[in-house]
């Protein structure tokens, strides 16, 4: 409801104001009624001494957060936002029909004793949500107006608006905010002269959308007058602009259940731009993409610089393998800025592809608006691995040594054989795992073929896989040998036979096993293999070379 004042004040003209569209549903409530409007009568020469604002509060000569408004007959206080902007309760900035103002509204220097400093300014535009008017003597939607004015006021003390995710939070954990105002310090006081300030909780049940809520108490809490005056919380070194008074009960309205409704800017984004852009203050956030850093295998930092404009800015980062950022790309938040000074941001991606070449650009939002930076690239380091099939030696009628070549390019691989009689690789007669390779040094492996069969073709090559991709060396081949029933092979021959390097050997030894005697013999006076009858001969062959001595046991099949 509406509650009396006891004086008037001179205005100056204006020129003409600005509205904005409409944002949201329009709702009547009785919860609370307006705490704005003091109504005026007599002259100038009638101000009352100054006494306290704000019921149960202290004094707040001096901050620069609050200023007083005066609009026709009526007193509001309002939040200076910028040198040029003050946000205020839209019902502060109606006609007697409920209807936003031609007329000018004085505003007050900030924080002042106004019997003692006379210093006005008037508006030149006034926004609100678009066809926004005073319904009745309660709280009801969108209750929340910008003031352009006609000249700057010097002295702004806040940093920036709360955004919306900030005031939730807050709200959820009851934080203790700032209230001020110029009102009445009671149901039956005039408005004061100065401002006053009290700290109260917030609360978790907004009653439109756009609105917060506080607790008040019977005793402290904010009266008419009060309506526009600022919400404000200190976070770090900046002073944060969390909405404005809209309507409340408490001290001057009897209630079971004293609180206050408010408004906040951030939640009318249309109205802080057009705002701004009439004050040619850049709204929107300025974001620039930086270098990516730290590159590994599979992460890398990416950089940017925002700058927030004053206006709590979220800034993220956006990534993927199209180079237009299409189709499946990863988005990551990064930190929040503010103010009008560049500051730079980083962030840190990992489970990447190694290399793998990445597009990213960085992202900055706030109630302004979105933009995005150009797009940068970066490859990871590492790659498919490099592989190289080596040669097959040791050739029985059933088994084979194999050689080949892996380097991993920095990425953990794993090396294996693959062998088969179909050229094609078509079907694998098997595969044998040569071990896990990392680094970036050529590493040479091998791998026994088993269980082969006599007289056969067998294709085979080197393979290697990591998290960039799978490789393959190049094909070779070998064919087992059979060896006919009633022929001989000299020594050298039969390493020649059984593919084994004869490069130094200064002496081989042949020796059959026990239990291949009636497939084969040796002669002891030519030291010829004799190859006697069908199956297979078992022998062990001792090689001499460079001095050093080696052995192995063959399988020779008997046709």
């Amino acid at each position: 409801m509406l509650l009396p004042s006891t004086h008037s004040v001179f205005v100056v003209s204006r020129r003409p104001f600005a509205t904005t569209r409409h944002q949201h549903p329009r709702t009547r409530s009785r919860l609370s009624a307006l705490v704005a409007l003091s109504i005026v009568a007599g002259s100038a020469a009638l101000v009352p001494a100054p006494a306290h604002a704000v019921v149960g509060g202290s004094s707040a000569v001096g901050n620069t957060a609050v200023v007083r408004l005066v609009n026709g007959t009526s007193v509001c206080s309002g939040a200076l936002w910028t040198n040029r902007i003050v946000v205020t309760a839209a019902h502060c900035v109606v006609n007697s029909l409920g209807i936003v103002t031609t007329a000018p509204i004085s505003v007050y220097a900030p924080g002042v004793n106004v019997v003692q400093s006379a210093q006005t300014v008037t508006q030149s535009a006034i926004i609100t949500v678009d066809g926004w008017r005073k319904r009745g003597d309660y709280s009801q939607p969108d209750d929340i107006a910008f003031l352009i004015l006609s000249s700057e006021l010097s002295g702004v003390s806040i940093s920036r608006l709360a955004s919306t995710s900030e005031i939730a939070a807050w709200s959820r954990e009851g934080r203790i905010v700032s209230f001020l105002g110029y009102g009445r310090t009671s149901a039956t006081s005039g408005s004061s002269a100065t401002p006053n300030v009290i700290n109260q909780p917030l609360s978790t049940a907004p009653t439109w959308p756009g609105a917060f809520t506080a607790n008040q108490t019977s005793t402290t809490g904010i009266c008419s007058g009060d309506s526009g005056g600022p919400i404000i919380t200190q976070v770090a070194n900046e002073v944060v602009l969390i909405g404005v008074n809209s309507a409340a009960s408490g001290p001057c309205s009897p209630s079971l259940r004293p609180s206050m409704t408010g408004f906040s800017p951030a939640s009318y984004p249309e109205l802080v731009r057009q705002a701004l852009e009439l004050t040619n203050v850049t709204a929107l956030p300025t974001i620039a993409t930086g270098p990516a850093l730290g590159i590994t295998t599979t992460s890398a930092y990416l950089s940017a610089t925002a700058i927030g404009n004053n206006l709590l800015t979220s800034t993220s980062f956006t990534y993927g393998v199209q180079p237009d950022l299409s189709g499946a790309s990863v988005t990551v938040d990064a930190v929040q800025v503010t103010g009008t000074v560049p500051t730079a941001i980083e962030v840190g991606i990992t489970n990447l592809m190694p290399g793998t070449t990445y597009y990213y650009r960085a992202n900055a939002t706030n109630v302004a608006g979105s933009v995005s930076g150009a797009i940068a690239q970066f490859t990871t380091l590492g790659g498919a691995p490099s592989t190289a099939s080596g040669s097959a030696s040791a050739i029985a009628s059933d088994s084979a040594f194999v050689t080949g070549t892996v380097n991993a390019n920095t990425v953990a691989t794993q090396a294996f054989f693959q062998y088969s009689q179909a050229p094609d690789f078509s079907t694998l007669d098997g595969t044998v795992i040569a071990g896990d390779v990392a680094g970036e040094e050529t590493t040479t492996l091998s791998a026994n073929f088993v269980r082969l069969q006599p007289g056969a073709t067998y294709y085979w090559r080197i393979a290697a896989t990591n998290a960039a991709g799978t490789t393959v060396g190049d094909t070779q081949s070998f064919t087992t040998p059979v060896f006919v029933a009633k022929t001989s092979k000299a020594p050298k021959a039969l390493l020649t036979a059984l593919v084994i390097d004869r490069t130094d050997v200064t002496r081989i030894v042949v020796k059959p096993a026990a239990k291949s005697r009636l497939q084969c013999a040796l002669n002891s006076r030519t030291k010829r293999l004799i190859f006697t009858r069908t199956g297979t001969c078992r022998v062990r062959v001792t090689v001499t070379r460079d001095g050093v001595t080696t052995s192995g046991n063959y399988n020779l099949s008997v046709q």
